[in-house]
């Protein structure tokens, strides 16, 4: 088992302190032949697949400063994906997922540089991890 609790595009964030709880959520998608049918009502599923999204903030004053700016970075570029893995049942998980948003706040400014703190980040599935059989 992978012993940190995020690892992003290959690098293992190991001094940053994630608050917790990590939320975990998921998504059975349909496709467009989903939807009521109009005289009985019942509901046909085009099940697509389940997605598997994960939410997460980061507690500056207790991470490792350089590392909170490189993964904010990391996070931040205007790429189509990363490649995650974080933890999933009992063990972790690894995907590729998207982030489209992320926020952060100052929480001081004094000698030693800006600080800032409850860095929010939410990755969400490019792909389903469960499909139908």
């Amino acid at each position: 088992m992978n012993q940190y609790y995020l690892t992003v595009d290959g690098k293992e964030y190991k001094n940053i302190h994630i608050v917790p709880p990590i939320k975990r959520s998921f998504q059975i998608l349909d496709g467009e032949n989903a939807g009521r049918l109009a005289l009985s009502g019942k509901m046909v599923r085009d099940i697509v697949g389940t997605f598997y999204n994960f939410s997460l903030t980061i507690n500056k004053d207790k991470s490792n400063l350089a590392e909170y700016d490189e993964l904010y970075d990391v996070i931040s570029a205007p790429v189509a994906s990363h490649e995650i893995i974080v933890p999933y049942g009992q063990d972790v998980i690894t995907f590729d997922a998207y982030v489209t948003n992320g926020s952060d706040e100052l929480s001081r400014i004094d000698e030693n540089g800006n600080k800032w703190t409850g860095l929010q980040i939410n990755f969400i599935a490019m792909n389903p991890m469960r499909t139908p059989q």
